[in-house]
């Protein structure tokens, strides 16, 4: 199944999308939101396609239901993906943003900014001078979609940041690799001083990316505490756990969920994390995928649900979780990003280029056993 593309044009420095909302962080200096959920009104998507286009965009978790029982059924199967690769074929472009009457408001964020993240309802920004934040609640009366009282919650400077667990995870390159407190006392805790240009949430541990020396996991278990009727949890540090213990070799490693992976010698070897198990059975080892060679070295990688990204020298790749022909995107992005843990858009990548945006929704995951899979993050589904 091809992944469905939507490419807006313009000159863009980073993304987000969060509660219906798209924002593009221009590179004049602006930032511009743009209603999510009503841009594909542009289109005129036939009726028959509404639903293929909701899945797509803007209901990631439609399908990641009790209706996956229908799959079962060859003939509703065969209608879904039909509906898939019909809109695939659809041209959605939008040659010019400001025809889709997007709100504009200046960036009072540090520019040009090296991450960020949206966590509940506030969007954080990372830079060279600390981390930064400011609310971008819909139900608010702001007059701009983003909040222009921003707050310097840290002074260092951040190279990457991922938030869960009430927390910012924060690489902070050779200084090591931090957490961030975002309620009460807003404490902050060096968990490593190996140097760390990437992290990323495994469960309720962290992993630490590096090219200078190994990656690694901050391993924490989790304490469920019951008062009364109450319960709550905190998070424990118990170990760092160096990739070699994990991989048996060195390489650029990077984790994400249940799912940690290793490029060494033109492969990216995948482990699955299992915290819930006892200390010798936690990691199990999922097999090899194969890395064509012209897409040069390994800079960076995520993991999400429908497989495993990789920003290589030449191109981005992504190795789907149905086990099928890797998907390439040729060419040097400006930036580029996931949502592994958005409720409505963890299908989604988001390339940024000089001219343009592309969108790309990737749909097969719907169809893959996720107990089973080894590319991509496990997909828990409701009862």
């Amino acid at each position: 199944m091809q992944p469905v593309k939507l490419t807006i044009f313009g000159e863009y420095w980073d993304s987000q999308i969060y509660a219906g909302r798209l924002y593009l962080f221009g590179l004049s200096g602006d930032i511009i939101t743009l209603d999510w959920d009503k841009l594909f009104e542009v289109f005129g998507i036939e009726e028959e396609l509404i639903l293929a286009a909701s899945a797509a965009f803007q209901r990631s978790d439609l399908f990641y239901d009790s209706k996956r029982e229908l799959f079962q059924d060859r003939e509703i199967k065969q209608i879904i993906l039909k509906k898939f690769d019909q809109l695939a074929e659809r041209d959605l472009t939008i040659p010019n943003v400001e025809s889709l009457n997007p709100k504009h408001q200046d960036n009072k964020f540090p520019f040009p900014h090296t991450d960020s993240q949206i966590y509940r309802k506030t969007l954080y920004v990372s830079s060279q001078s600390g981390v930064y934040s400011a609310t971008c609640d819909k139900k608010t009366k702001n007059k701009h979609p983003v909040s222009t009282r921003t707050q310097k919650r840290w002074d260092a400077p951040v190279v990457a940041m991922s938030a869960s667990y009430g927390c910012l995870a924060l690489a902070v390159g050779d200084e090591g690799l931090f957490q961030m407190s975002l309620f009460d006392t807003a404490e902050i805790e060096n968990l490593s001083n190996q140097n760390c240009i990437d992290c990323n949430w495994t469960y309720y541990s962290i992993y630490g990316s590096s090219h200078i020396r190994s990656g690694y996991l901050a391993e924490f278990e989790k304490e469920n505490h019951f008062e009364d009727e109450n319960r709550s949890y905190e998070r424990r540090f118990r170990s760092l756990i160096s990739e070699d213990t994990v991989f048996h070799g060195s390489g650029y490693s990077w984790g994400v969920h249940d799912k940690l992976c290793q490029a060494r010698n033109g492969c990216v070897h995948i482990v699955r994390y299992k915290p819930w198990k006892k200390p010798d059975s936690e990691l199990e080892y999922m097999g090899r995928l194969n890395l064509a060679q012209w897409k040069g070295q390994v800079i960076s990688g995520k993991v999400a649900s429908f497989g495993v990204i990789i920003e290589c020298e030449n191109a981005i790749v992504v190795l789907p979780s149905d086990d099928g022909d890797a998907i390439t995107f040729p060419g040097e992005p400006v930036n580029w990003r996931i949502f592994p843990r958005s409720k409505h858009y963890e299908n989604q990548l988001h390339i940024i280029y000089e001219d343009r945006i592309e969108i790309i929704s990737f749909n097969h995951d719907y169809f893959v056993n996720q107990e089973l899979k080894r590319a991509g993050i496990k997909v828990f589904q409701p009862n």
